[in-house]
This record gives C-alpha cells, structure tokens and sequence, in this order.
C-alpha cells in the first residue's frame, strides 16, 4: 500500500485554517467594534434583499439571484473584516512602547527599517529610525514634553552626516499633534517626495552609512517586547 498522504486532508486543513483567521479576525475586530457582527449581519441581510428585489424585477430565477447575493455578502463581510481587524489590532496595543514598531513592519517594500530604536529612556519612550524615498524619518513613541529633545538630537545626528538628505520627524501618541498609531503608515505615504526622492539604490546607501554611524547596534530595551507588539498578520489578511 503507498504511504502518499491524500491530498483532500490537506485541503481540509487549508480550509479549517481559513475559517480561524476569519474567526480569530472577527474576535480582534469585536474587541474594539463591539457592534462589528451586527453590521455584518445588516451588510449580508441588504445583499440579500437585492438579490431577491432584482430576481423580481427583472423576472429571473430567483436562486441564481439569491447565489449571487450569497458571494456578495460574504465579499462585503470579508471588506467590513480587514477594514476593522487592522485598526482594531493598533488599538489595542496603543500606548505601549514599541507599538510603532508594529506599523513600521508592515510598511512594505520601498523602506529600510530598523530593526532596533535608535533612542531610548527608562521613561520608555522610543526612536525609530527609517529610510524610504521621502529621506529619512525618526518616529518617536512617547509624551511629546519628554520626547521632543530626544527626537531633535537624532536629527542633528542624521543632518551631520548626511546634510543633503531631507529628515522628517514624526512622533506617535494619542497627545494633541502626535500621530495616532493606526494613521501612522498613511502619515509615511503622504510624507513629501520633491524636490527630492530616494531611488532604491540611494535608500540602501543611506541605510548603510546610518547604521555604521551608529556602530554597535542598542540593545533592545528590557520593557520593549516584540511579541507582545506583533498583532496577528494572517488573522490581520483574512488568510
């Protein structure tokens, strides 16, 4: 007899590993949307009631409409789920420190991150540092009173040895004026590009020339934990 495994348990396990990341999405959407299942339930009922409203309006079989309706439904479901699921994932871990680091993970292609802050104070406030093709951004986490200085210190450091290359400063935080965490990777699209815009080649130099001035990489601070700031990505595509 073959050993093989059948390929149709596999496929089970795919589905069944589906179906938790849609219900471990909809429990990270329901702690922070209480009134997410409620709303999905609207957004399938109206579907369905389309479905039925064109079936007679238009004299055609009713279940070939009411199929239709059914795959609508669950695509709006399914756009409702990721459009929560991340912002509710931000909310939850908001104000603790290394939050931003989150964000910065899932920024996408086009951007060198640092694995590491650049800054830290047994405040436990937090500077990150990137490089994309606005220039480079220092992102501190932190009350604005405490992390102001330390953010314009860094910007002295980059503007030193890289006086050509544009800086921003952004701090994060839930203070009048700082960037609320689910609004931060917009805020870094929206950074301006002219008159001057990295190219891929430019944003590694950078990079490399950041992280040798810094030498020796910080250690990672003992109230900072990785894992605890890591949200659920699969849960957090729905896949």
């Amino acid at each position: 007899m073959s050993s093989a495994q059948a390929p149709q348990p596999k496929k089970k396990r795919r589905l069944a590993q589906y179906l938790q990341n849609i219900k471990d999405s909809y429990t990270i959407s329901r702690r922070s949307y209480p009134w997410v299942g409620w709303v999905m339930l609207t957004a399938s009922a109206a579907c369905l009631a389309l479905g039925v409203a064109v079936s007679f309006a238009t004299g055609m079989s009713l279940w070939y409409w009411l199929f239709l309706s059914v795959l609508l439904a669950l695509m709006v479901d399914m756009i409702i789920l990721s459009l929560t699921v991340r912002r509710a994932s931000y909310a939850q871990i908001e104000g603790m420190p290394g939050a931003a680091k989150a964000v910065l993970d899932q920024i996408g292609r086009g951007w060198f991150v640092e694995p590491d802050p650049v800054a830290f104070t047994k405040d436990k406030d937090l500077v990150w540092r990137l490089v994309g093709r606005p220039g480079v951004v220092l992102i501190a986490e932190g009350p604005s009173t405490r992390t102001r200085r330390m953010l314009a210190e860094e910007e002295r450091k980059v503007h030193r040895l890289l006086s050509t290359v544009p800086t921003h400063t952004l701090q994060v935080g839930t203070d009048a004026g700082q960037v609320r965490l689910a609004e931060l990777s917009k805020t870094l699209r929206k950074l301006p590009t002219k008159p001057t815009s990295l190219t891929d080649t430019e944003i590694t130099q950078v990079s490399k020339r950041l992280t040798s001035m810094a030498g020796k990489s910080l250690p990672i601070p003992s109230y900072v934990d990785p894992n605890r700031m890591r949200p659920d990505r699969r849960a957090m595509r729905g896949r």
